[in-house]
């Protein structure tokens, strides 16, 4: 497990670490744990390969060195979350949360808000002034969880189809705090 960038969470207890593909099998039984997240986004269960495929996928014009995916772990070193995203996206300056995922046993406890907290405070010492991420229109809990952290809407979407299924996505946006209690190891 490639550990070069550590993020530290309020609760001290969990600790983010960067993720690489060696990680895929650990990642994959995670998107397995998610998979209502799953059937509402593409309406079947995850791919076999859903974590492989996840280090491999980039938007046009980005490089494997502009992707980032994290793992939240656990005391015993459990991993029961992830969040991925993409630097200098959709512009310079502001990075792409694609996805984010708990666990559904560690759901509605703070514990995605700390994550996030502490995964901003490390793209705002990269100089990042914003962070961007899609929600589907479906997913009214996702909708919620964000706008509490201070996202707002910036657009609508129209349809687009995932798996088996079609959605409407909210693009929202926020601006980065840069705060003086930076919670970071390099």
């Amino acid at each position: 497990m490639y550990n070069s960038i550590i993020l530290i969470l309020n609760n001290a207890a969990y600790i983010a670490k960067k993720l690489d593909p060696s990680d895929a099998k650990t990642l994959q039984q995670l998107f397995e744990q998610c998979t209502d997240y799953a059937l509402m986004t593409d309406g079947h269960p995850p791919l076999s390969s859903a974590a492989a495929d996840e280090f491999l996928a980039l938007p046009g014009g980005k490089t494997l060195q502009d992707k980032f995916i994290f793992g939240l772990f656990t005391p015993d070193d459990s991993l029961v979350g992830m969040l991925e995203s993409i630097r200098d996206y959709p512009d310079e300056k502001s990075w792409w949360i694609g996805l984010m995922m708990l666990a559904p046993e560690h759901r509605g406890k703070g514990l995605g808000s700390q994550f996030y907290q502490a995964y901003e405070s490390w793209v705002a010492q990269q100089e990042a002034q914003s962070v961007f991420l899609a929600v589907l229109e479906e997913n009214q809990l996702g909708f919620t969880f964000w706008q509490k952290l201070g996202f707002e809407v910036i657009r609508i979407v129209p349809p687009q189809q995932f798996g088996n299924k079609f959605h409407r996505r909210y693009v929202l946006r926020r601006q980065v705090m840069l705060t003086a209690k930076s919670l970071i190891q390099n």
